[in-house]
């Protein structure tokens, strides 16, 4: 390629050096399977971006850390495919939002706990899928929001209306555990905050796309580990 050199398979573009499909970029080193594009190091196809670091499949994406394909945004951390935004934390693909806790797919919201599949709201906690909003209890799955009155599940809050378990709190709707937030959706345990979307722990920060791991950072893409950056690819640590 223009103005560039390979030997031994060996090759450099655009000032990227290539060893053994490996690559770096801008005076960056790349050795077995590890690769560094524009200030980022990675091993074994594992990638980090502004002088983060990632290890067996970490991936560290603008002060963001994760393991396993797990990703945590802005300093949050997230371990096993918990995920963790803005200050939220999420076990198993559950998400919480603002200081919220969610297990198995309870959602809970400022501050609020919940315990198999049941919602808490404002410091009221619920179990069962019985949920309490704003100091209102509900049993059998019938809430009971401000005056008012659910069946099988329904709850309604602030004139919002819900389904079979489905809930909507201040914009926020949810179906069977899974929550959004703000306009972010959310099935199955997968969350979505702030144009970010997860599915089963995996996240995708600002734009970026991640699906089983993979992880796509600013226009790049990703599949099975394999990394582009910058119009860079990588395939297998390459």
């Amino acid at each position: 390629m223009w103005g560039t050199s390979g030997c031994d398979g060996d090759c450099t573009v655009g000032g990227m050096l290539d060893g053994e499909a490996y690559c770096t970029l801008e005076g960056m080193s790349g050795c077995d399977g590890y690769c560094t594009v524009g200030g980022m190091s990675g091993s074994d196809g594992y990638c980090t971006l502004e002088g983060m670091s990632g290890c067996d499949g970490s991936c560290t994406v603008g002060g963001m850390s994760g393991r396993n394909g797990y990703c945590t945004v802005g300093g949050l951390s997230g371990c096993d495919g918990y995920c963790s935004m803005g200050g939220m934390s999420g076990r198993d693909g559950y998400c919480t939002v603002g200081g919220m806790k969610g297990r198995d797919g309870f959602c809970t919201v400022g501050c609020v706990s919940g315990c198999d599949g049941s919602s808490s709201l404002g410091g009221m906690s619920g179990c069962d899928s019985y949920s309490t909003i704003w100091g209102m209890s509900g049993s059998d799955g019938y809430c009971t929001v401000g005056g008012m009155s659910g069946l099988d599940g329904y709850c309604t809050v602030g004139g919002m209306s819900g389904c079979d378990g489905y809930y909507t709190v201040e914009g926020m709707s949810g179906r069977n555990g899974y929550c959004t937030v703000g306009g972010m959706s959310g099935f199955d345990g997968y969350c979505t905050v702030g144009g970010m979307s997860c599915r089963a722990g995996y996240c995708t920060v600002r734009g970026m796309k991640g699906l089983d791991g993979y992880c796509t950072v600013g226009c790049m893409s990703g599949h099975d580990g394999y990394c582009t950056v910058g119009g860079m690819s990588f395939r297998d640590g390459y």
